[in-house]
């Protein structure tokens, strides 16, 4: 069985303050949200990388050293017949290429070096040397398909809207911890709420007790007030049993690590900077990551219109090798003597009949474009409106907070004059459970107003990603 040590147990019983930036910046470094939001970023990045390296020049050292070849192959004989003859020989093959794509045509060219040796095993043996000092291919598609040229386009795209979706991602995790913050925030006050009942409860029974002697009071109001009690004392139970929920809730999306007990503080600012819509909109063309994927699925519908076009007709692909070569039973001398080495070849091919397959995937890729094109249309419609919405109610309830603040205020007043005028001997004991409810009701209303002023704000931020407090864009850093 595992025990605690005394320190833990300690550790465990000591409450620490934790403000709610505060446990942004936490949830920021150690959340699971944080780990996979970066690398979901980072896999994006490495993927673009992997596309530029595409366009840039390609190395490559192949060979083969050595190949040991001891069989028996066919030979054809003067008069026609065969006989098996044994060969035994060692190659080794060498060769240095430099590859370059082209995005504009989707063709190639590779300068190349190459060196193979043969030896001649058994009786006759002998060593001869192939070179090719210099050869430079040229391979070209033509009238095809060209993806490289598509991928320019595209791949920038996705890795522009990868970079905003990081972002978008980084304020998502703020919005999860704000709501797990404020429900542990909720969850406090109502401990707060039902220990501080409980005492006013107790204090009252004593006081009625003391009138109930005097006869200042029937038995129906102390038997309220000691129900009361025993309500208050319930409360507690039921309002602690919640807040370990919320706190373990809490503490394991941010992944807190120490064993003090967090204590959530009510945030001491709201906000309330003024937005414009206008503005808010233009930002949000610029920043949101919708603006890439619109584009990213325009172009690729585009491209499955082009791909469908280029494998519907003729094609031909155009293959060209220009260099020198050489051969002798010396390494040196093989370099010596050289003469041209030249390979051309032009493959083509021409459909002749296909029962309209090739028209088919055209019109098909086409109505795709049409649904891609509506699609974007409707979603950034949705944008638009859920944008104008988020605005309209952050301003409002910039109001209802207001209003929450003073309803508190004016509810903590009326209860502490309601437990005088108890005292007095002017108020019975209904008023004063309606006015405890009041002002319960008050304080966590005003706290499910702050929440809401903060999410309201930060979906906002999230949408454009851009911080009003700063008037700046939120970047990467």
């Amino acid at each position: 069985m595992f025990l605690l040590s005394p320190a833990v147990l300690s550790a465990q019983e000591m409450e620490k303050n934790i403000t709610v930036d505060e446990a942004i910046s936490i949830a920021m470094e150690q959340s699971i949200d944080a780990m996979f939001a970066k690398n979901n970023y980072l896999i994006s990045y490495w993927q673009f990388r992997n596309f530029k390296a595409e366009l840039l020049p390609s190395v490559f050292l192949d060979g083969t050293i050595p190949s040991l070849n001891r069989a028996l192959y066919p030979h054809q004989l003067e008069d026609g017949s065969y006989k098996f003859v044994r060969t035994s020989t060692i190659q080794e093959n060498l060769s240095l290429s430099i590859n370059q794509n082209i995005p504009l045509t989707g063709g190639q060219v590779s300068v190349q070096s190459q060196l193979q040796r043969i030896d001649q095993l058994g009786d006759n043996k002998y060593t001869s040397y192939l070179s090719v000092p210099l050869s430079v291919t040229f391979s070209q598609p033509l009238i095809t398909y060209n993806s490289l040229k598509w991928a320019k386009k595209i791949e920038p795209e996705h890795y522009e809207k990868a970079q905003k979706q990081y972002l978008i991602d980084v304020e998502n995790i703020k919005i999860k911890t704000i709501n797990y913050y404020f429900d542990l925030l909720v969850a406090s006050v109502n401990v707060d709420i039902s220990n501080q009942n409980l005492k006013n409860a107790t204090t009252l029974h004593e006081i009625a007790i003391g009138k109930k002697k005097l006869g200042l009071i029937s038995d129906n109001d102390l038997y309220q007030l000691e129900l009361n009690m025993l309500n208050a004392s319930s409360a507690i139970i039921v309002a602690k049993q919640n807040y370990q929920k919320k706190l373990l809730a809490f503490s394991n999306y941010i992944r807190y690590k120490d064993f003090y007990k967090l204590k959530p503080v009510i945030p001491h600012k709201c906000y309330n900077t003024s937005i414009s819509f206008e503005q808010a909109y233009d930002i949000a063309k610029r920043n949101n990551p919708l603006s890439n994927s619109v584009k990213i699925q325009l172009i690729e519908a585009q491209r499955d219109i082009s791909q469908a076009k280029a494998s519907r007709g003729f094609k031909a692909d155009l293959y060209v090798s220009l260099g020198f070569t050489g051969s002798n039973t010396k390494l040196v001398d093989s370099y010596k003597i050289l003469s041209n080495r030249q390979i051309v070849s032009l493959g083509i091919r021409i459909p002749i009949l296909d029962w309209g397959k090739s028209k088919g995937n055209i019109k098909i890729a086409e109505s795709q474009y049409n649904i891609v094109k509506e699609t974007v249309e409707q979603n950034q419609i949705d944008f638009e409106q859920n944008l104008f919405q988020y605005i309209n109610e952050y301003h409002d309830q910039n109001k209802l907070l207001e209003i929450a603040q003073h309803a508190d205020s004016i509810a903590g007043l009326r209860y502490e004059t309601s437990i005088k005028t108890f005292i007095m001997g002017q108020i019975n004991v209904l008023d004063i459970n309606s006015a405890q409810i009041e002002r319960d009701n008050a304080k966590r209303q005003l706290i499910n107003e702050m929440y809401s002023s903060w999410i309201y704000y930060y979906r906002i931020r999230q949408l454009t990603l851009f911080d009003f407090e700063n008037n700046t864009d939120i970047n990467l850093k």
